[in-house]
């Protein structure tokens, strides 16, 4: 270790040895090293240090005290320690100036950006720290005043505004203060500044003001008869801008009158609309507005549309405003009349804040940004609406490196991957995150992003301010609901999928459909949800902070909301058509309030699952969690026909893992029986056919009472298939006969369609043609009855391999295209790949058993291989 010492004072007082801060200590040990800080390069002796940390009243323990501080000091310094020296007469800390941030201060001598405004050595006692306090605040002071006289005026403004309460009577700094002001364009604000000043000297000191600041006064006066203002008001311009072309093209496309830039908190408005209006500043040559509404703001009410045309008009140069509301418009829609005027109205609440302040003229600009989605400006006005959304993963990138480097980007690219999925591409949240990599030393993209999985929303958040906050700015929006809204909001956190629907909602919320519609409305609008077509969706961000939320609600609130919710889609699932369906859950489905959705047919069941199956499996698994295990296994079996057609079995394999779990946990015998049963199957299509084999003989073994009849069917048949599977020919046909036998017992459509089916593909397999379509031709006509579209395809698929296989080749084709028909309206790609392949083997070829390839490829189906051996054969 080099020892390097530095040392900061303009703020919090802190040490740092080779980049590590180190602990000073109590305050008065932190007071004797800032008293050898500030004296760097000079001896002081302890009658110094005595009289510069307690003052005239030592206590009588004073020396042995500063002796143990500075043996304490000498501890902390570690390898620096060298630089605090002593002899007989007193202690030298050796410091360099460029090492100690107050010494670097004082040697400026045109620029106070680099300090900034905090009072110095916050917290460290004693007179002679309380001296160096007030001597630097008045060097900082004076410096910026001296930077702000040639500075540009926009750029210093809020600075001195900032000063202003706490030196009322520094006329330098009014008079400094009401130039700047008025070179912006906010005159009338200069000459209150004056009229404050000119109040604060008579009634304090009985003076006025001096004469030159009167004549800074008079030359105001002077000028503003001499020519209209020209505000250009518009803020600094952010450098880290990345992406929002298509956005940026919309608003500088011409001709354009009123823009709405909506969005969630956080997601970039105000830095769009900055950017545009500095690439538009050249088009309009009589000014530029900028005002904060302060629509959602924490620590500011909205401004009234009175109060907002006040500021308007006093930046637009009026000496006398008027007092109504209706005036003031009037007269703020005059004197824009004919002018080219760039207006920004950031952070609005509602439109009717808005309406007022839109100039009559058509050759002005106005770009409004909002949480809100401010329906009533695109209605009445015809506002054209730019919907602001996440950055893409390259943008969030680019935006990332700009902020951290881009040489420390790609030093961990799988952390900064991660770290702007974390961060949701929310520019506000990398903004805050990479301040946190930049600003902590010895800290990675990968430190960063372990934190976040672990306390997402308290990472997200700067401790030394409060304004940047993820979870703060999502909080100003949740302060605008309404508290129906506000409950939607929380229950919304309950639900664990992706995205609701108004039906889904309303079984969440506990109402009706259209009182569901109308609390998502509310929400959309204020962009704390987003609608595409019929359903909903969070931002990942503001989804953490609704899931926080939700832990204000009461236990049992949330336990009847996932109940409710969990009840609908086990109805819902349920049903196909009016009919219920049992064969895949050994028991009735719950009531539910909310009608559930009919389907016409299995084809519509399974278009909705594909929609649906991220939010039924994350509920699956969020009810095994919860203890609501009747729920998972439930659910989990009901998922039979999409993953049976769909494929995706190893995610089916990972969802019954969860299902089984909640069967064992629930000791319910025939749950545990058809999860084996369904794992058979995903195993199959997996080729692991003794592993199925296996999973259905564990499940037979449950199924000894004779209400289980049905499941047993599901089972041998089963069975039956994964022994023709594994060529296992012989085996397979006693367990596909004693399911048949117990279907003639029962006389069911459904059971007697499926265990035809079982021996119509075992024949066809053999080669038994004739015998296949003897079982097939029956089993076709129950599958109709039971609208089982699965059922029914799979048995055409064989009839056509038994028609193949006889020799008639115009009626296999035929009956190839009706299963193609039927699995392709099903959306059932497994058995549509079977379908493209027999009609390939029937003479059409190459393409056909290529598409078919596409398909079982799609959903890691064996059947794969035997398409790959098929077309190899034929070149």
């Amino acid at each position: 270790m080099d020892g390097r010492l530095r040392v900061e004072g303009l703020g919090s007082f802190r040490a740092f040895v080779d980049g590590d801060e180190i602990e000073l200590g109590s305050p008065k040990q932190r007071a004797v090293f800032a008293v050898l800080a500030l004296c760097a390069g000079t001896t002081v002796t302890r009658e110094q240090f005595i009289d510069r940390i307690w003052g005239e009243a030592p206590p009588a323990t004073a020396a042995g005290s500063l002796h143990t501080y500075l043996s304490g000091l000498r501890r902390a310094l570690g390898p620096a320690k060298d630089q605090l020296a002593s002899d007989r007469s007193g202690y030298c800390l050796r410091l360099e100036r460029e090492a100690f941030d107050v010494t670097a201060a004082e040697d400026l001598t045109g620029s106070a950006a680099l300090w900034d405004s905090g009072p110095a050595f916050t917290g460290v006692p004693g007179p002679f720290v309380a001296q160096a306090r007030d001597r630097l605040a008045r060097r900082r002071l004076q410096l910026l005043i001296e930077y702000a006289e040639t500075a540009p005026p926009a750029e210093v403004v809020g600075r001195l505004l900032a000063e202003v309460p706490a030196h009322p009577f520094d006329e330098r700094l009014r008079g400094t203060l009401m130039t700047a002001l008025h070179r912006t364009g906010r005159s009338a604000e200069a000459l209150s500044q004056y009229d404050d000043l000119r109040r604060v000297l008579a009634a304090e000191l009985g003076i006025s003001p001096s004469a030159s600041t009167q004549a800074v006064h008079a030359e105001i006066l002077a000028d503003d008869r001499r020519r209209p203002p020209r505000p250009a008001q518009l803020p600094h311009d952010n450098d880290a801008f990345v992406g929002r072309t298509e956005e940026l093209l919309t608003l500088l496309t011409p001709g354009r009158r009123l823009v709405m830039i909506v969005g969630v908190g956080g997601i970039g408005k105000t830095t769009l609309a900055i950017r545009a209006g500095h690439l538009l500043r050249d088009s309009y040559p009589d000014g530029q507005i900028y005002l904060n509404l302060r629509g959602f703001d924490p620590s500011h009410s909205a401004l009234t549309p009175e109060a907002a045309l006040h500021q308007l008009l006093t930046s637009a140069g009026a000496r006398n405003v008027p007092s109504g509301r209706e005036q003031r418009a009037a007269l703020w829609r005059s004197m824009l009349a004919d002018k080219r005027v760039l207006l920004v109205l950031d952070n609005a609440a509602s439109t009717d804040q808005i309406e007022d302040l839109l100039p009559g003229s058509s050759t002005c600009f106005v770009v409004v940004t909002s949480r809100n989605r401010l329906s009533g400006l695109a209605v009445r006005h015809s506002a054209r609406r730019i919907p602001l959304g996440a950055l893409t993963d390259d943008e969030s990138l680019r935006l990332l490196g700009t902020l951290i480097g881009a040489d420390r980007v790609s030093a961990e690219p799988a952390s900064a991957q991660r770290l702007i999925a974390l961060c949701d591409r929310s520019p506000f949240a990398l903004q805050i995150a990479a301040e946190q990599v930049a600003s902590a030393a010895g800290t990675g993209i990968g430190d960063l992003v372990g934190q976040l999985e672990r306390f997402r929303l308290d990472t997200l958040q700067l401790a030394d301010d409060v304004l940047y906050s993820v979870r703060g700015v999502l909080s100003w929006s949740f302060a605008a609901l309404a508290a129906d809204a506000a409950r939607a909001f929380r229950l919304l956190g309950v639900f664990p999928g992706p995205t609701v629907t108004r039906a889904t909602a309303a079984a969440l919320f506990g109402s009706g459909i259209e009182e569901a519609a109308d609390l998502l409305d509310r929400l959309s609008a204020l962009s704390l949800i987003e609608e595409d077509d019929d359903r909903y969706a969070m931002h990942d961000l503001v989804r953490a902070y609704a899931a926080e939320l939700a832990g204000e609600l009461a236990p049992d609130d949330r336990g009847d909301a996932l109940g409710r919710v969990l009840g609908w889609y086990r109805v819902t699932l349920s049903m196909v058509g009016d009919r219920q369906v049992g064969r895949g859950a050994p028991m009735e489905p719950p009531h539910t309030d909310v009608p559930p959705v009919l389907f016409a047919g299995q084809s519509e069941s399974l278009r909705w699952c594909g929609q649906e199956w991220p939010n039924i499996i994350a509920l699956a698994r969020r009810a095994g969690r919860n203890g609501q295990h009747e729920s998972a296994w439930h659910l989990t079996l009901l998922l039979f026909d999409y993953f049976y057609a769909a494929g995706r079995p190893l995610e089916w394999l990972e969802l019954l893992t969860v299902g089984m779990r909640a069967a064992e946990t629930a000791d319910n015998r025939v749950a545990r029986a058809m999860m084996f049963n369904h794992r058979s199957v995903a195993h199959s299509r997996l080729g692991q056919n003794d592993t199925a084999v296996e999973q259905l003989r564990r499940g037979l073994e449950l199924l000894d009472q004779p209400a289980d009849w049905q499941h047993r069917i599901s089972l041998l048949g089963n069975l039956a298939s994964t022994l023709r599977e594994a060529k296992e020919y012989d085996a397979a046909r006693a367990p596909a006969r004693e399911a048949l036998e117990l279907a003639r017992q029962e006389g069911i459509d459904y059971y007697l369609a499926a265990t035809h089916d079982v021996l119509c593909e075992l024949n066809a397999e053999t080669g038994r043609w004739a015998e296949a379509i003897d079982e097939g031709v029956p089993g076709l006509e129950y599958a109709r009855r039971s609208r089982s579209q699965l059922v029914e395809a799979n048995l055409l698929i064989n009839i056509g391999l038994a028609q193949h296989g006889l020799g008639r080749q115009p009626a296999a084709e035929k009956t190839f295209g009706q299963a193609l028909r039927i699995s392709q309206d099903a959306g059932d790609r497994y058995h549509e790949g079977l379908a493209l392949f027999g009609l390939a083997r029937v003479g059409a070829g190459a393409a056909l058993a290529r598409r078919a390839l596409a398909r079982f490829e799609e959903i890691d189906a064996e059947e794969a291989g035997e398409v790959r051996a098929y077309l190899a054969a034929l070149t």
